[in-house]
């Protein structure tokens, strides 16, 4: 009887040992976050993982695009760790979340403006708003109709997963829908090309990737209204509020974040991070609200 009950304890020592090694051999392979999201934050999001994975070992960050929509639904799934997103979420998001017993939190990590983009053949140099609408809602449709030549307006935006597509229609169509003939792009870079390619394009798409292909498009400056000044989309402009297309772009989890993906939302609202914001071409936060963001995260 005794021998059966040292028997009986050695298997258990030897079933937990075995349970404890398993653990060890996961936990070896290391921290692996998922973040998701928006096209216009790739940019940054793809250099913030680099240098964070950089100096720390046994850290990965895997970090794709898809659009705004597409990081929160992966947030609300339970998909990813850090949702990118180039606007709030939606009330519709919230509830879906709460249904799904997801905590979002906000964070807010880089300042980027929309940049209006036209082939560089065309002789248009500056837009105002009010005709952006009307190009984009259908009720302008050809270059002569602002100054132009006697060409037809081909439109070109992101498809409605995108954060810029919802925030470019609640800004410039001011909740209207867009033109039903919209050439509806995966991303920046297919709008960039298109535009390019067309003589009677335009395009909007994120600052830093205006400013990459440069050489290769024009930049129209933008009037907030007709009697104003025009204003191309610089870092300085965009800073100081004059630009008139410019939104913070957000970070989205479920909850307050700890262990890994804290200390990398540390890293991305320290100097640093921020430093690699500005290098990626996008503005940087205030710094009174990147040390707000860190003391809830207690960093």
């Amino acid at each position: 009887m005794v021998e059966m009950r040292r028997s009986l304890i050695m298997l258990l020592l030897i079933a937990a040992l075995a349970v404890y090694v398993a653990y060890l051999i996961s936990h070896s392979e290391g921290v692996v976050i998922q973040q998701r999201g928006s096209d216009t934050l790739l940019i940054i999001a793809e250099r913030w993982a680099y240098e964070y994975a950089k100096g720390r070992s046994g850290v990965e960050i895997v970090v794709g695009g898809g659009g705004s929509g597409t990081g929160i639904v992966a947030l609300i799934n339970g998909e990813v760790d850090i949702a990118d997103a180039s606007r709030k979420m939606k009330a519709e998001e919230l509830q879906a979340a709460k249904k799904a017993g997801v905590k979002p939190v906000e964070w807010k990590v880089a300042i980027d403006g929309i940049s209006i983009i036209v082939n560089r053949e065309n002789p248009i140099d500056v837009v105002t708003l009010d005709q952006l609408r009307g190009i984009y809602n259908g009720s302008i449709r050809r270059w002569s109709e602002i100054g132009g030549i006697d060409a037809p307006i081909v439109v070109y935006g992101r498809q409605s997963t995108s954060g810029t597509y919802q925030y470019f229609r609640e800004r410039v169509l001011r909740g209207g829908d867009y033109r039903r003939d919209m050439n509806q792009m995966a991303g920046n870079a297919d709008i960039v090309e298109a535009v390019i390619k067309d003589p009677y394009g335009i395009g909007y798409v994120g600052v830093a990737y205006a400013e990459e292909r440069a050489d290769e498009v024009k930049i129209l400056r933008v009037k907030a209204e007709k009697n104003l000044e025009a204003y191309p989309p610089t870092r300085e402009n965009i800073a100081e509020g004059r630009y008139p297309l410019a939104r913070y772009l957000y970070l989205y989890t479920d909850g307050i974040p700890t262990g890994a993906v804290a200390d990398y939302l540390r890293f991305i609202l320290s100097p640093e991070g921020q430093r690699i914001v500005e290098e990626a071409g996008y503005i940087p936060i205030p710094r009174e609200l990147a040390e707000e963001q860190l003391s809830r995260l207690g960093g």
